[in-house]
């Protein structure tokens, strides 16, 4: 009796480390991989091909990742178009809702804006002369600013 509930017992936690660890049916690797691509329909296929080509096409162009010159980023004409947040700013608006920012909220001083978002003086004035490439992160803490010191931002 004893091995019976000993070896029930052993059965019982091997399966449930084994579903806990997700081995159970489930295939990883490249393998498993083409056999969803097998299940998917033609056009479901060509749908899905075409979201992860959209993905990827705008990764490269994007602020965080932009091309570097002399120490500096440099804004190209596909850069300076692309959104660089989630409503959809682009970057010359971003430049305007900094020094809106800037001259509003801190006394139209490079500096205490630098401070007030963490990131060296040299940025903010690349930024707000519209030379560097501004990220999304920086206009989400800038509108954050203006938003606790009462500041109306577009």
């Amino acid at each position: 009796m004893k091995k019976r509930v000993l070896f029930l017992s052993t059965v019982g936690i091997a399966a449930g480390l084994l579903y806990a660890l997700g081995i159970h049916g489930r295939k990883n690797g490249p393998a498993s991989e083409q056999s969803k691509d097998r299940k998917l329909s033609g056009n479901a296929r060509a749908l899905a091909d075409e979201v992860v080509a959209t993905d990827l096409s705008g990764q490269a162009e994007r602020a965080s990742m932009g091309r570097i010159e002399n120490g500096k980023a440099v804004v190209t004409g596909i850069q300076a178009e692309l959104a660089i947040d989630d409503q959809g700013t682009d970057q010359f608006e971003a430049s305007q809702i900094l020094k809106n920012i800037r001259d509003g909220a801190f006394d139209a001083s490079d500096e205490k804006l630098a401070l007030a978002l963490g990131r060296p003086t040299e940025e903010i004035e690349e930024w707000t002369s519209g030379s560097g490439l501004i990220d999304g992160d920086v206009i989400m803490k800038a509108r954050a600013l203006a938003l606790q010191r009462g500041l109306e931002v577009e």
